[in-house]
């Protein structure tokens, strides 16, 4: 499972351009009256905002992978900073808790004993939905099989 991420679309970067040409000709009518600053200013909000676009594309997308080996579930994340946690869980004895109020609510959880791990949290409610039965069957076949 992996964080849908998208490199911003060319009409995001016309966009872009288009809010750093508007705040220079909005702040030229400060520069006209001698309060040149906010020119500057205006310029540096929008090169703020480039720059963290900039940054936000290039750093590790968070992904969590789930797989049954030899009768151990193993949840290996991976996270926006590029951190890595690993929990290896019996297959036999792990169930799949899954939990939704709402349409939009739907929640996953690995359980083992008493301890639960949240599982799914980088994809959203629909796709946990459509994930769940595939992990509730890959389960089933590692209790088959161990």
């Amino acid at each position: 499972m992996i964080a849908p991420r998208s490199a911003l679309p060319v009409q995001g970067k016309y966009l872009l351009w288009g809010a750093g040409v508007a705040a220079a000709l909005l702040s030229l009518r400060f520069v006209l009256i001698g309060a040149w600053l906010v020119l500057l200013f205006s310029v540096l909000d929008i090169g703020g905002l480039a720059v963290a676009l900039y940054l936000f594309n290039k750093g590790p997308v968070p992904e969590e992978r789930l797989r049954v080996v030899d009768g151990v579930v193993e949840l290996v994340r991976l996270d926006g900073r590029g951190r890595q946690s690993r929990i290896a869980l019996p297959a036999y004895w792990t169930r799949l808790e899954a939990n939704g109020r709402t349409e939009l609510d739907h929640a996953l959880w690995l359980v083992f004993r008493h301890e639960r791990y949240p599982i799914g949290q980088c994809v959203s409610a629909d796709e946990r939905r459509v994930l769940e039965p595939r992990i509730r069957a890959l389960l089933q076949t590692a209790r088959g099989t161990a």
